[in-house]
């Protein structure tokens, strides 16, 4: 204290202050391009009739209410930290019992895909991306996936061409993320549908709790 002045310590710079974000704004672009692809797979099921047999997952009261999303309506909602999709992430025994890849011919191994369907297609290009996620920012694949370590070791110790084939292998690995929660997707429509941003914001975090509360299970 000099002359009845309190003066303060000196301020330390926080070294942590200065690493980079774990979810930067290139992983946050690709993931928002992808949730709004899936609700438009919804609507293109629920519009069309293609075969993305994703609406049998949600109850039939909201399949209209995704349906009458906008487009900008729609890139709203899929603007979340975390995938709209799940692909079982969250289920270590089917990761762990997945069964080591064959030693394929060539031709087997890059064939084309067996289906024509939509949901092939996405799981197929939302997979790629998970997976490189996975290889090279395991914090981050945490918090988009709800991959908890072991699921994340076994999938980036998958071959490239596995992955790829998963989505024709495997045609129940897509699924809406929470689609039993009983507040999850009812608000996240009725927000967005009523252009209440602030609600969408809360319910939107709910999603950041659930992963948390998965991780922590």
């Amino acid at each position: 204290m000099t002359h009845g002045i309190l003066t303060s310590p000196a301020i330390t710079p926080d070294p942590r202050l200065s690493l980079a974000p774990i979810l930067r704004f290139d992983l946050l672009d690709a993931l928002h391009g992808l949730n709004a692809d899936y609700l438009e797979l919804h609507q293109a099921e629920q519009r069309y009739g293609t075969c993305a047999a994703q609406l049998q997952f949600l109850p039939s009261r909201l399949h209209a209410s995704l349906a009458d999303l906008s487009d900008t309506q729609r890139r709203r909602l899929a603007r979340t930290p975390y995938a709209l999709y799940s692909l079982r992430f969250e289920d270590e025994r089917f990761w762990s019992q997945l069964s080591e890849p064959a030693e394929l011919s060539l031709d087997v191994r890059y064939a084309g895909s067996r289906s024509a369907c939509l949901q092939t297609q996405f799981c197929e290009t939302a997979l790629l991306q998970a997976y490189q996620v996975a290889r090279t920012l395991p914090l981050a694949a945490r918090l988009m996936y709800s991959m908890r370590e072991p699921v994340r070791e076994r999938l980036a110790a998958l071959p490239l061409w596995r992955i790829r084939r998963l989505a024709a292998d495997h045609p129940s690995l897509l699924l809406p993320k929470w689609p039993t929660h009983a507040c999850f997707w009812p608000d996240l429509l009725s927000c967005t549908s009523a252009n209440d941003s602030a609600r969408l914001t809360t319910v939107q975090l709910l999603g950041v709790q659930l992963i948390a509360s998965e991780l922590t299970r």
